[in-house]
């Protein structure tokens, strides 16, 4: 079982992770054959979610999942000489971060990574980016014997979620918090405005500058709001999902639309959010998406979309 759950947490490796013996040396991107015999390790790719991973800074910790009522890690790495670990629970279909017309389960998996945080008393400033390698000698490693991968909704069962989702403040700005945080910022206050003037430029290489301009925003929003900002990649991947799904379909109805209803909702966050779900039900409907998936998508009641999309063919 140790040896098939070691294949798993390899091949889910990105191919060049971020590794290093030495935290206080620095990291080194490697390939992910050299990385694996590194005592610090990126266990996930920048653009997508296979593990969870909490940093407990205290004794006992490999047991801190059994404290908070949580269900046994995939694998806990501790160290040694102070009893402080890493659990990483597993996830059995790992999620997109930062895909324009994936965001609910994005946002779902912060949710239960908040919860989940809390119930831990876990490190609140750890990015998640570097862990204890398990399969390294240097740590203490606990894997699951029953296995240890989870979907979404069987965490949840073991979790207090209403507190953690649909939260009128901005998501919380550590964890995946960031990157819900600086996908909704690129995306509403720097892509919508933007993309029609980009395209008019009609310039050779143009859309390669729009991406680039938005990874140059997303690092500066990240830096500027995250005590933890996020690595260059992960604000890659988002620049770049963000940048070309609104290139692709963002006319200059739809940009009018949303100017009008963003104008309207007058800065009211309840309002603006509401706001944000009809011009965003518009633009899945102008893609071919059926309006029970829309309602499924956006968590709204099918006659909401009905209406939102029979308000544009009038």
């Amino acid at each position: 079982m140790i040896a098939d759950q070691l294949e798993l947490f390899q091949s889910r490796l990105p191919s060049k992770p971020y590794c290093t013996d030495d935290l206080a040396t620095g990291l080194k991107i490697r390939p992910a054959s050299m990385a694996s015999r590194k005592r610090y390790i990126q266990a996930n790719p920048p653009w997508l979610r296979s593990w969870l991973i909490f940093d407990i800074d205290r004794e006992n910790a490999a047991l801190a999942w059994d404290d908070a009522h949580l269900p046994e890690p995939f694998w806990t790495s501790q160290n040694p000489a102070n009893g402080h670990a890493h659990l990483c629970f597993g996830l059995d279909a790992p999620v997109l971060l930062g895909q324009h017309d994936r965001q609910k389960p994005m946002r779902y998996l912060a949710a239960v990574e908040s919860a989940m945080r809390e119930k831990l008393q876990s490190d609140p400033g750890y990015s998640g980016l570097i862990t204890k390698n398990p399969a390294h000698p240097h740590w203490r490693t606990f894997w699951n014997r029953d296995g240890g991968l989870y979907e979404l909704g069987d965490l949840q069962e073991w979790l207090d979620l209403p507190k953690f989702i649909n939260k009128k403040d901005p998501p919380e700005r550590v964890g995946l918090g960031r990157n819900v945080d600086t996908f909704d910022h690129l995306r509403t206050v720097r892509a919508y405005p933007s993309v029609l003037k980009w395209k008019r430029r009609k310039e050779h290489g143009i859309f390669v500058r729009w991406i680039a301009w938005l990874h140059e925003m997303a690092q500066q929003h990240t830096h500027e709001n995250h005590g933890r900002p996020l690595d260059h990649r992960e604000c890659h991947h988002i620049a770049k999902s963000v940048g070309t799904w609104t290139w692709n379909n963002f006319s200059e109805a739809e940009r009018s639309e949303w100017a009008r209803v963003k104008g309207r909702a007058g800065g009211k966050a309840k309002g603006a959010a509401y706001e944000d779900k009809r011009v965003s039900a518009r633009l899945m409907k102008a893609q071919g998406m059926s309006l029970r998936a829309i309602a499924r998508e956006l968590g709204v009641n099918h006659q909401s979309v009905a209406n939102w999309t029979r308000e544009v063919s009038k």
